[in-house]
């Protein structure tokens, strides 16, 4: 059940869910935990994945953050939300899970990887060295929340351009400043949530180009542009993604390595 609203920014508006639906929740504690939100009536539902920004089981209660866009079934309902609205939700699960063995964090996401990175510094051991590059639309929406790490922040600006010595230079996309983020020579661990072709580039990176162990790093793709007609496109080819998906299960690919097969399958399809 809807117990307020709040615009954390102005990109970013915050739902504190409570009341008795929520006693038998159980959080992971992982800060990129992750459930399904169920939006509609009864007889046409339409299920979005969504952040676990914090939970209480005192309350209880449970805040999720939604990013403010057009045409979002979940922004929508988060912006004409009021108390006593109810949705549906699934258990969580998250996949961040830094080696105990690193001396620092990178840690990359846009707006909607904001609430999962934001919990993630929330929650670092004390002076744990972290690097945050992060894509917002402009400085208002910057979120720098208390932590007992060590962190540093480089903000994209996706709604203009950053100026350097009176000439206006492009904003990088995350997998640009990724590259260009100056790696430390020590053991280190990368965590990224962002658009899913992006998400694909900056994970081709770590694991063929600098050839990462995969449990260095936890690369997700939270949402797809122009996910209509990708999804289109992809039907076209389904069946030949699918074969191939399968042939690598039954050799006993898994984890990663099956991620990185069909990776190269979809890449190879124009995906």
């Amino acid at each position: 059940m809807t117990i307020s609203t709040v615009f954390v920014t102005p990109s970013m508006i915050r739902v504190r869910f409570g009341g008795a639906g929520l006693e038998k929740f159980e959080s992971t504690g992982i800060p990129d935990e992750r459930l399904r939100l169920l939006f509609g009536d009864g007889t046409a539902q339409v299920a979005r994945s969504y952040t676990v920004r914090a939970f209480d089981p005192r309350g209880p209660f449970l805040d999720v953050d939604f990013v403010v866009h057009d045409g979002g079934i979940a922004a929508d309902w988060a912006l004409r939300a009021k108390p006593g609205d109810r949705l549906r939700l699934s258990e969580a699960r998250g996949w961040y899970g830094p080696p105990t063995d690193i001396d620092w964090q990178l840690l990359v996401a846009d707006m909607t990887g904001l609430p999962a990175l934001t919990r993630a510094i929330e929650q670092l051991p004390a002076g744990t060295r972290a690097s945050v590059i992060a894509a917002v639309p402009d400085r208002a929406d910057e979120q720098i929340v208390p932590t007992r790490g060590d962190v540093s922040y480089l903000w994209l600006h996706t709604d203009g351009s950053r100026h350097d010595r009176a000439r206006t230079v492009p904003v990088p996309s995350l997998p640009e400043a990724v590259r260009d983020f100056e790696l430390p020579d020590s053991p280190g661990y990368v965590w990224v949530a962002t658009e899913a072709s992006e998400a694909r580039s900056i994970r081709k990176y770590f694991h063929r180009e600098l050839c990462w162990d995969p449990r260095s790093f936890d690369i997700k793709g939270y949402w797809r542009h122009d996910k209509e007609r990708w999804q289109q496109r992809y039907a076209q080819v389904q069946h030949r993604i699918d074969t191939v998906r399968e042939q690598a299960i039954a050799d006993g690919k898994s984890g990663d390595e099956l991620a990185r097969i069909v990776d190269d399958a979809l890449e190879n399809a124009g995906l």
